[in-house]
């Protein structure tokens, strides 16, 4: 994770209410569910977008995924995910995550997604649209 995370254009930002369930033995929201909070922000700013979100013809796949763990949260609260574009690449791009409980002000959990363009026909990688290509770098002021 880059120290200037949050330096790329913010795509969107998500309120989750920390679920009891979403907890371990521990005492604290399992490792697991971080990835599921940063996987329900990429898929709600990909449909907001129009990216097609089933296996034909082009889209999205994950290559990879990290998290950087900074300090436990625990029910009861809400924690705000925000979306933030990266690196982007000739077929692959990178999406940055921080989590925050809210009302704090330093992010409880960051993390970073490397994301492909992928030709699900041809069994490749193929170039990142254009059009997704200035919503990633800002360049679309029609992004939703």
């Amino acid at each position: 994770m880059n120290a200037d995370q949050t330096s790329g254009v913010l795509l969107s930002t998500l309120r989750f209410p920390i679920r009891w369930g979403d907890m371990d033995a521990m005492a604290h929201v399992n490792n697991t569910i971080y990835l599921r909070y940063f996987e329900e922000s990429r898929v709600s700013w990909s449909q907001r977008n129009g990216m097609r979100l089933q296996p034909a013809g082009t889209g999205m796949i994950l290559a990879n995924v990290s998290v950087a763990f900074k300090k436990p949260v625990s029910y009861p609260a809400n924690v705000v995910v925000e979306l933030h574009a990266g690196r982007v690449g000739r077929s692959s791009f990178t999406l940055l995550n921080t989590l925050t409980v809210e009302g704090e002000t330093e992010p409880s959990a960051t993390g970073e997604c490397v994301i492909v363009w992928y030709d699900f026909e041809n069994n490749k990688s193929a170039p990142v649209p254009e059009s997704l290509r200035a919503i990633l770098e800002g360049r679309d002021s029609q992004q939703r």
